[in-house]
């Protein structure tokens, strides 16, 4: 689908709908020193098409992982900060949470047999 000359793709939105989205002009001067400086180790003898392609997928994959370390980092470190505000080893943490989920079942099932008698 073209509009005013400029080409389009469908693409899905956060909402799960396809929407027509411009599609991106990349100028070479763009990626070309790139290219140019890791020719010989990586890019060899292949076209700007390709070598963009897999710029855009090595930083994809390279942002994906950044993330899933940052969410990471963030549940260990509330998990370290709990740790040191309850002033616990992580022995004593699984300890004391083993024993709650213990008593939190007996409760339930107590109750379980209160409403069924």
């Amino acid at each position: 689908m073209a509009t005013n000359g400029q080409t389009t793709s469908p693409v899905a939105n956060a909402k799960g709908q396809i929407v027509q989205v411009p599609d991106l002009t990349v100028p070479s001067n763009r990626i070309a020193g790139f290219v140019d400086m890791y020719r010989k180790e990586y890019f060899e003898d292949h076209s700007l098409d390709w070598a963009l392609d897999q710029i855009i997928s090595r930083g994809m994959a390279e942002i994906t992982r950044q993330v899933k370390t940052a969410r990471e980092r963030a549940k260990e470190k509330a998990a370290g900060n709990l740790l040191k505000e309850l002033n616990m080893t992580p022995a004593q943490a699984k300890a004391k949470l083993l024993e709650m989920l213990a008593l939190q079942a007996e409760h339930a099932k107590k109750q379980a047999e209160t409403k069924s008698v």
